[in-house]
């Protein structure tokens, strides 16, 4: 019973310890690489985010591409991740950070979207995955 008590202590210190913050970017730079991918209903915009290319930029780009697409319909940003359980390092991540409370949509019915309005290429939004 004593052992049992001890594996489950450390599993949540592990578990604890790792939504730390300077831990968390640890494990994010090693195990989420390429992980945050966003898009816009169509795939007009695209974008994913590594190394210096963040959340920042991606709303950046996208009011970039409104500028240059006023008249687009669905003016929404997707994450085209979904939240993990099994991730444990980022469960605090799911709670704080705001891409985790964008609406989530698949990247298949973005393809067929795109593929069905044959989207115009606007330098600066579309980049593929």
């Amino acid at each position: 019973m004593k052992r049992f008590k001890k594996v489950w202590v450390g599993i949540v210190g592990i578990i604890v310890i790792s939504n730390i913050h300077p831990i968390t970017s640890i494990f994010t730079l090693f195990l989420d690489e390429g992980h945050y991918r966003y898009s816009t209903y169509n795939g007009h915009l695209t974008f994913t985010e590594f190394m210096s290319r963040n959340f920042k930029m991606l709303k950046n780009r996208h009011k970039f591409c409104l500028d240059k697409n006023p008249d687009l319909k669905d003016k929404q940003v997707y994450r085209l991740f979904s939240k993990n359980p099994l991730a444990f390092w980022r469960w605090r991540l799911y709670f704080v950070e705001e891409k985790y409370k964008l609406p989530y949509k698949r990247w298949e019915e973005i393809k067929e979207t795109r593929n069905k309005e044959k989207v115009q290429e606007t330098p600066g939004c579309i980049r593929e995955f």
